[in-house]
């Protein structure tokens, strides 16, 4: 056994020897920052999880502790560590990670057993920007009424905590907020339910975390979609506004050189939105989806339509593809 362990710290020395000599040739010339983002989004595929952890490890003590890269240091949070596989390396990572984010005097250390203790939880305070600072509680009234019958009080900063220590975050707050710790993680649903649940109570966080995560463009990117499709003959309704579409052509009267209105449906909500077009093509249909929607609303999950010309075309569903979406 004291073998194993003496061949791994000798595999691991090498490692960063190798690392090292790698890091400072690319160093030497400012315009590789882009390549280091690079190597880095990629450690995803590389295919042995224990090569990741020590080379992200190493990445972060480059730029965290050393601060060679100073502009780097937001992208080795949101992007380094979620490209770890093992959740144990993950989390490790984040301890890691926060440990010289900050200025020392700001990290206290305590004892061994308070040190295993706070390492054992999940981080979050990291995650969000100077946790819930950057938004001002707004209760409604049925959940005023609600909170005066629960165990617990309003602190200064206005936010309610529960007896157990949990924050509440009001309905109209809870996805925005949901949303800050997912740019950060780019976690699945049941990493964030696990990373908010011991600190914040928000009423249908499942939800809430499921429609973000699968919303998300740079996930819809990088992660294969995959679960079990709808059964045949029914209309799906999305899980949150703007999550499943109905789109289709109408001809109007011409105006100024528009013909036709491109018309999409929320099948949740009913929210209309209408694009007015000059023609019945596919690039209309692009332009209206990646200027329009996608921006104010974040990717649908999925689209359906007609068997019209303009929504058939190869090119556009290559597209649907990429992004993740399901069009039917």
């Amino acid at each position: 056994m004291g073998e194993c362990e003496e061949d791994k710290e000798i595999t691991e020395v090498e490692r960063a020897e190798n690392f090292a000599s790698r890091f400072e040739n690319l160093t030497n010339n400012p315009h590789n920052n882009l390549r280091i983002t690079r190597i880095l989004h990629s450690l995803g595929e590389l295919g042995a999880e224990e090569y990741q952890a020590p080379l992200v490890r190493f990445f972060l003590k480059e730029i965290l502790i050393k601060n060679r890269l100073p502009r780097m240091k937001k992208s080795a949070m949101n992007f380094f560590i979620p490209a770890v596989r093992d959740s144990q390396d993950r989390h490790d990572l984040l301890f890691f990670a926060w440990r010289y984010y900050f200025p020392k005097e700001e990290f206290v250390w305590g004892s061994h057993e308070e040190l295993a203790q706070y390492k054992a939880k999940p981080v979050v305070a990291a995650l969000l920007p100077a946790p819930l600072s950057e938004w001002t509680p707004v209760y409604s009234e049925k959940e005023k009424k609600w909170l005066t019958e629960e165990p617990g009080e309003y602190g200064e900063d206005g936010w309610f905590q529960l007896k157990n220590g949990q924050v509440v975050l009001p309905a109209t707050l809870a996805p925005e907020i949901v949303r800050a710790l997912h740019a950060s993680t780019h976690g699945g649903r049941e990493m964030m339910e696990q990373q908010l649940e011991p600190h914040f109570y928000v009423p249908g966080l499942s939800v809430i975390c499921k429609a973000i995560a699968q919303q998300c463009v740079t996930c819809a990117k990088n992660n294969p979609r995959t679960g079990p499709s709808q059964p045949p003959g029914k209309q799906p309704i999305g899980l949150s506004p703007m999550a499943s579409l109905q789109i289709d052509f109408t001809v109007l009267p011409p105006c100024k050189g528009y013909k036709y209105l491109l018309v999409m449906v929320c099948t949740l909500t009913g929210w209309v939105e209408a694009f007015p077009t000059r023609t019945e093509k596919t690039t209309e249909v692009v332009k209206s989806l990646m200027k329009e929607i996608i921006p104010r609303y974040g990717l649908p999950l999925e689209i359906g339509s007609d068997n019209g010309p303009a929504f058939i075309q190869n090119c556009l569903q290559q597209l649907a593809r990429l992004l993740g979406i399901t069009w039917k």
